[in-house]
């Protein structure tokens, strides 16, 4: 018997067409997909600004769609820009209404990695390291293995495919980790 595959949810922090977070994560679901099943959100730009007014009856389409995503998923794969030093204020929107209702949000308890990559040399590393510090304040299981992409134009293609084999490595550690941790995570059953 085969074990099923990790179903794990990628989210882009950038809406830009040509963003090498998109391409990252393009490539992160064409290696390993013997053990992965990857779904993709992609409705970060039509998130309403988060308001405690659209909470409850009132949420929003976009806002439900991406609870429901996170929740019928085994794990996130986020990847995250680096803008002005920060995480873009599109993505803090989304882990904003990701974090409601309060306690039992979303990403409560889900296991999560953070990945960034950037045309710098920096590969996005203070976004990724604020990403994770709001997923941990959120509750969610952030795995420790990162991936900070420098140069990321040279190093991923716009279809997923490998050119850099240092990236599907790190990608393919990412996911092992994610995998692992939700192992450790779920009981066994007996």
């Amino acid at each position: 018997m085969t074990d099923p595959k990790l179903k794990i949810l990628t989210i882009s922090g950038s809406v830009r067409k040509d963003s090498v977070n998109s391409d990252l994560l393009r490539t992160a679901r064409k290696i390993s997909t013997d053990k992965f099943e990857f779904n993709s959100y992609e409705n970060l730009a039509n998130l309403p600004i988060f308001s405690q007014d659209l909470e409850g009856e009132n949420i929003p389409d976009a806002a439900f769609e991406l609870g429901k995503a996170v929740l019928e998923t085994d794990a996130v794969l986020i990847s995250t820009p680096e803008y002005n030093g920060s995480i873009p204020g599109g993505l803090k929107n989304l882990l904003d209404w990701g974090s409601r209702p309060y306690g039992q949000g979303a990403f409560n308890g889900k296991v999560v990695a953070v990945v960034g990559a950037s045309p710098s040399l920096y590969g996005a590393s203070r976004a990724v390291e604020m990403t994770s510090n709001i997923l941990e304040a959120m509750s969610a299981h952030v795995i420790n293995r990162k991936l900070t992409l420098g140069n990321a134009p040279q190093r991923v293609s716009s279809d997923g495919e490998v050119i850099d084999e240092m990236v599907a490595k790190s990608l393919s550690d990412v996911l092992d980790g994610l995998k692992a941790a939700v192992e450790s995570l779920t009981p066994v059953s007996q």
